[in-house]
């Protein structure tokens, strides 16, 4: 039995893992392409055949450990968590190795493995001139932090490429759950490695259903059945499978030819799987409302699992009661003695061993009435509570500062209600309601507002453009009052065009804009004066500024001229600070801040008119990324690195972490890091790199930190 679910071969090696903080990203490569690369290489993986199909469903959440009860394909097929330190199918090694004591059994959360799995696949290949494939597809139960914290439960679904590529060149990788495309470019061509995590946020199981992992393969065998369970397949042994949406039941490795057609370099359809058939379903508590009436209290509660379940509730002061059914529904009317329990538990008595969730008990809020009048502006709502023996006080939240109740009713002052409102109980109870709508026409019609835009002074012979500013206008009217006609009366163009007549004087014209219900607005005498020549050009003024004028390294910089007055052209020269690209006679451009150990500094010349200029300079510092290394370690028994620290800067920024050659140079990649958004705003935020079965240090001695904020430092690692 090996210690990972992998097909053995001379070049089976154990998987090292990503950090846990890329575990906690959403890595999507489906329909998209990714740059990867690990160690000295760099190659193009692309997604060229995606699964067209998904996990159909997850059960309701373990009461004992908070993670889902299983994950359902779409064949129908359920697997639980293989959780079972003495099951040989559920690969014991591997889960003591995760638990803080492997001799203990497993307890959540004081001795909880920090990796499980729902379902793995692996295959492996000997490629050409040495080295392997290896191919892991899974859905792993794990924790957003390095320790078992409930609330921090997170389960994705993986698939994983391992590849020793035999040379440059353009690979399709063929698998069970669809097909990859991986460009090599690099000369050093080898140990790769994708990874494609399909990873929702602690307690969002629903989105690990994204990935490609569907269905679940099964051997060909069928499945088996021990004393302890039944299971997809042996995962100490090779097999044969089934259960790919494209019957590529197989591993391959090809290689595109020039010619467009591909060569197989390797090829298996064996492999291992593990995964447990779940026979339990678990239970899903919906709620237990308290119902005080002067005939009677009770508490109606309500659950969900499979049908033909067995379902109890159980309470202090309460009788055992077995709830009615319909389908996967549950519910009961249970009377209440002289207390009310403060909490009940669910039971399906029907799961092996019994599946239990406790809900507190609350009172149930039903909002009757929630009508907004536009009339008045007011917005009214009206709501009960269950409790109607000690009636607790209701709440109307959502429009600003709460509102009381007060004989089941809230009125309130607005001139734009929400879509929906909110009642809340101090009896723990909730309603929430659409806003109805009653009364006239709300809001007001959008003013028809004409406007002129245009010179006013020109010189015979000059071409005279005027355009109409109008706001809202449906229709326009333009007219001319005074001056030597010029034949723009009657039109209704968005510009009118005309020569300046020679003779002096002025030009008065005004336009009429007419709204789509009638409205109308008519501009002040828009006056031009007719001059015999042109009159200096304004002085002009040179304004340069740049957003932001300090940048995180990678962040998008903008450098405005448009602040500049009685511009005509503009001329941009950089002065200082690494070269970055831009258009040198635009208004204003943009780049992406360089890496940079002095400010970049832009020098702006306008010119109006007449040709005098104005000048000015800009400039925009790097935002320094301050990186700290608390601990730096590899562990040669587990070949695990762990290295962690901060970074001052926190906006979407990755640490990584490579040997530190003799030289000085950048070695190995030994791992990433996203770093953490700070508890406190301002403050360094903290990243963590943890990756086990990672590079061989060899005779290096320190560690090169880099972040893509521009940051760096070196740290000196202990051996252990």
């Amino acid at each position: 039995m090996t210690t990972h679910p992998v097909p053995p071969s001379p070049q089976t090696r154990r998987l090292p893992r990503a950090p846990r903080e890329g575990r906690r990203r959403l890595v999507s490569a489906v329909a998209a392409t990714a740059l990867l690369a690990t160690g000295a290489g760099a190659a193009i993986a692309e997604v060229t055949r995606p699964n067209p199909t998904q996990l159909d469903a997850f059960g309701p959440i373990s009461g004992e450990h908070g993670y889902p009860t299983y994950y359902e394909d779409s064949t129908g097929l359920r697997l639980q968590q293989c959780l079972d330190i003495e099951d040989p199918y559920c690969d014991p090694a591997f889960l003591r190795g995760e638990m803080p004591d492997p001799d203990a059994p497993v307890s959540f959360p004081d001795n909880w493995p920090l990796e499980s799995f729902y379902f793995l696949a692996g295959a492996s290949l000997d490629m050409p001139g040495g080295g392997s494939a290896i191919l892991t597809s899974g859905l792993e139960a794990t924790m957003a932090g390095e320790s078992a914290v409930d609330g921090d439960q997170v389960v994705f679904g993986r698939q994983r490429f391992d590849i020793d590529f035999p040379g440059p060149g353009t690979y399709v990788v063929t698998h069970p759950y669809g097909e990859d495309t991986f460009t090599v470019t690099s000369s050093d061509f080898d140990d790769f490695r994708y990874v494609e995590d399909i990873t929702p946020s602690p307690g969002n199981f629903g989105l690990a259903l994204r990935s490609r992992i569907n269905p679940f393969l099964v051997s060909t065998g069928g499945l088996v059945t021990t004393d302890q369970g039944t299971y997809v397949g042996d995962p100490g042994a090779l097999t044969s499978v089934t259960g790919s949406p494209y019957d590529t039941n197989y591993f391959r490795v090809e290689q595109v030819l020039d010619t467009g057609e591909r060569v197989e370099v390797a090829s298996t359809d064996q492999f291992t799987v593990m995964g447990k058939v779940s026979t339990n379903t678990g239970i899903d508590p919906q709620a237990a409302i308290l119902v005080e009436t002067e005939d009677g209290s009770y508490l109606d509660v309500h659950a969900g699992t499979a049908a033909f379940a067995s379902v109890t509730l159980s309470g202090n002061g309460l009788t055992r009661t077995t709830l009615d059914g319909d389908g996967g529904r549950y519910f009961g009317r249970v009377p209440l003695g002289t207390s009310v329990p403060r909490t009940v538990t669910f039971t399906n008595e029907t799961d092996e061993p019994d599946a239990s969730r406790s809900l507190p008990v609350t009172d149930g809020v039903v909002i009757t009435d929630a009508v907004y009048d536009t009339d008045s502006d007011t917005l009214t709502v009206e709501a009960f509570s269950t409790d109607e023996v000690d009636p607790p006080t209701l709440t109307l939240t959502g429009l600003g500062d709460p509102v009381e109740l007060s004989d089941g009713r809230a009125t309130v002052e607005t001139s734009a209600p929400p879509v929906t409102v909110r009642v809340s109980s101090t009896g723990g109870g909730e309603d929430t309601a659409g806003v109805s709508v009653r009364g006239g026409p709300a809001g007001e019609r959008a003013p028809t507002i004409a406007a002129i835009s245009g010179p006013t002074q020109v010189v015979s012979g000059d071409e005279v453009t005027l355009t109409s500013a109008s706001l809202n206008a449906a229709s326009l009217h333009w007219e001319q009052t005074d001056g030597v006609d010029v034949g723009v009366t009657g039109s209704s163009s968005q510009e009118v065009s005309f020569t300046a007549p020679e003779e002096g004087g002025t030009l008065t014209f005004t336009l009429t804009a007419t709204g789509p219900a009638g409205q109308s607005s008519t501009t002040e005498p828009f006056v031009i004066e007719l001059l015999t020549e042109h009159p200096p050009a304004p002085a002009p003024v040179a304004t340069a500024t740049a957003t932001p004028t300090s940048a995180m390294v990678g962040q998008r910089v903008t450098v405005s001229g448009t602040g500049s007055q009685n511009a005509t052209s503009y001329a941009w020269t950089q002065t200082g600070g690494t070269p970055v690209s831009l258009d040198p006679s635009a208004s204003s451009f943009s780049f992406t801040m360089p890496s940079t150990t002095e400010p970049l500094t832009f020098e702006l010349t306008v010119a109006n008119a007449d040709g005098a200029t104005a000048t000015t300079q800009v400039s925009v510092s790097q935002v320094a990324d301050v990186l700290t290394v608390s601990s730096a370690q590899y562990r040669a028994g587990k070949a695990e690195w762990r290295v962690e620290g901060t970074a001052s800067v926190t906006s979407v920024n990755t640490v990584r972490v490579y040997l530190r050659n003799a030289d000085g140079s950048r070695g190995a990649l030994v791992g990433e890091s996203l770093v953490s958004a700070p508890v406190t705003a301002g403050a360094p935020g903290d990243w963590s790199v943890r990756v086990r079965g990672g590079v061989n240090p060899g005779t290096a001695t320190q560690v090169l930190v880099q972040s893509t904020r521009g940051g760096s430092t070196v740290a000196t690692f202990q051996r252990q």
